[in-house]
């Protein structure tokens, strides 16, 4: 009598983890490359807007593209299996998210003040009201539902497939700061970013789908946040009592 031996299939969650990681990793990478992409096209073509260079820039920069770069390490430790040192890179990522939001709050305002010291933008003109309110508002409901994702990620990091999905998303709404300014180099209609953050998502329910037959709640989650982003940028921030009351508040700052 002969005996064989046989190897013992994979477990689908261990199968099903392996895949996320890989997706999820590859799209880290794409979005880190278009983040990047944006912002070295626009140094290029835009290079005298370096004059404008502030030290809240430079922090905010900084901070941002170093997050980027250590979501994909963060992907890279979790498909290797090396929990350990994801969970101690972890708490270097919420250090670099406060900082994100903190100097990015300051990035803004500084450009709100310069804006108006040059006598580019006059608080008294109704449609210059009207631009700033959309400016500061899009921006800080973007950051707004960037800190909220990465908090829902942190929250969900004992699970897997929604820690990385809404960590993933939190990535996705950072783009606009990047996106924004390959739509005006490339002369793109400012909903053209948009879209392309749209179709990032879609990659992610196409994959849900595929993998799962459903979409997950995170993945739903997600993409409302983001409806609710795209809708407020050309309903609410385009109106002139918005833009009066954000003058009106930034006035007196």
């Amino acid at each position: 009598m002969t005996h064989t031996t046989s190897t013992p299939p994979t477990p689908p969650e261990i199968t099903s983890e392996s895949q996320d990681s890989t997706f999820f990793s590859r799209l880290a990478v794409f979005i880190t490359v278009v983040v990047f992409f944006g912002f070295i096209l626009n140094g290029v073509v835009n290079h005298e807007q370096f004059g404008r260079f502030t030290l809240w820039i430079g922090l905010h920069g900084a901070c941002s593209a170093a997050w980027y770069l250590l979501l994909i390490n963060q992907l890279r430790l979790s498909r290797t299996g090396r929990m350990e040192a994801h969970k101690r890179m972890g708490k270097i990522s919420v250090v670099l998210v406060i900082a994100i939001l903190s100097t990015g709050v300051m990035m803004v305002l500084g450009l709100y003040e310069y804006l108006v010291n040059m006598g580019a933008f006059d608080p008294s003109d109704a449609s210059a009201r009207t631009l700033a309110g959309g400016l500061i508002g899009g921006t800080f409901l973007q950051w707004t539902i960037f800190a909220a994702l990465y908090i829902l990620g942190l929250l969900n990091v004992r699970n897997p497939t929604h820690h990385k999905r809404f960590m993933l998303a939190s990535a996705i709404q950072m783009m606009p700061e990047s996106l924004s300014r390959i739509t005006h180099v490339l002369s793109l209609p400012g909903y053209g970013m948009l879209i392309i953050m749209f179709l990032v998502y879609l990659s992610i329910m196409v994959y849900d789908w595929r993998t799962d037959r459903r979409l997950h709640w995170s993945t739903l989650t997600a993409l409302a946040l983001f409806i609710l982003l795209a809708i407020s940028i050309y309903t609410v921030f385009r109106s002139q009592v918005w833009g009066d009351w954000v003058v009106n508040v930034l006035s007196g700052i």
